[in-house]
């Protein structure tokens, strides 16, 4: 047995936004999220019993895919990158860029408030530690103003 899991996929949570409940689960495919099911209760071995309704058991998580590693000190992060100054075009996506969609699904909705509430807290850090890259984003508009 390893003690070293290897980490199939990383996701960087710079401009990554959480969404849970009824919303997450209008994003599963077609016929998987039936409401008018009655809920069934579930054990797991832990010993956790509930019955949650499905769209109260899911998140998920939109982002734009960007290098991991935010704070490296290689420079292919775009903290780093906004570390070194201009041009800051390569790293301000534009607002049309696509997203990505990773959906999660949990066992009660404790759960799920648990991970909501830890990811927010990590997306609301990098957003601090990055204050000066969210003042170039709210710039990139060019908003026009009448005289």
């Amino acid at each position: 047995m390893s003690l070293h899991y290897h980490k199939r996929k990383s996701i960087n949570l710079i401009d990554a936004y959480v969404c849970s409940g009824y919303f997450a689960a209008q994003t599963l495919p077609s016929g998987q999220f039936r409401p008018d099911i009655p809920t069934m209760a579930r054990r797991y071995a832990d010993g956790l019993e509930t019955d949650d309704p499905e769209e109260d058991t899911l998140f998920m998580l939109w982002y734009r895919p960007h290098p991991v590693g935010a704070g490296d000190e290689t420079g292919s992060s775009p903290a780093a990158q906004l570390r070194r100054g201009p041009p800051h075009s390569a790293v301000i996506p534009p607002l049309s860029a696509k997203r990505k969609v990773a959906l999660f699904r949990t066992r009660s909705k404790l759960e799920r408030d648990a991970w909501c509430w830890a990811l927010n807290t990590e997306i609301e850090k990098m957003a601090h530690s990055n204050s000066h890259r969210e003042v170039k984003m709210r710039e990139v508009g060019d908003i026009v103003h009448n005289p």
